[in-house]
């Protein structure tokens, strides 16, 4: 059970850690204008923020993966994984300025993705790790 929970944390912690970059990459300037970029980073223009949280919840979610694959089997944990594309899509679609428009589409995917998690999630299904 703890596996799953290491897990579930990796999971919130890498989606906030992909809104948190995309808000930056759309704030910031282009890095292709690397002078800009980085006179934007020094001085703390806005989006800074965003991009440096970004990264340590990228850091903080491998740790917590760490953990989770010390307890998880694989199969498990990334079916898990997954779950991120769910949560990204939502929030996308939530949050304002996102510019996100919702398609059913996009639903049906989603709709596969949680029917794939609860399938290997299935009571029968291989335990976790001792």
């Amino acid at each position: 059970m703890r596996g799953v929970l290491w897990a579930l944390c990796s999971v919130v912690l890498v989606s906030v850690a992909q809104l948190l970059l995309r808000h930056a990459m759309v704030t910031l300037p282009p890095v292709d204008e690397a002078l800009s970029f980085l006179v934007a980073l020094i001085h703390l223009a806005p989006g800074s923020g965003a991009l440096a949280l970004g990264l340590m919840g990228y850091v903080a979610s491998m740790g917590c993966w760490y953990l989770a694959l010390h307890r998880l089997m694989l199969s498990k944990a990334y079916a898990l994984l997954s779950l991120s594309y769910l949560l990204v899509w939502s929030a996308a679609l939530l949050l304002p300025g996102s510019e996100e428009s919702f398609s059913w589409r996009g639903l049906a995917g989603v709709g596969c993705i949680m029917l794939g998690v609860l399938v290997i999630f299935a009571p029968g299904a291989t335990q976790e790790k001792r």
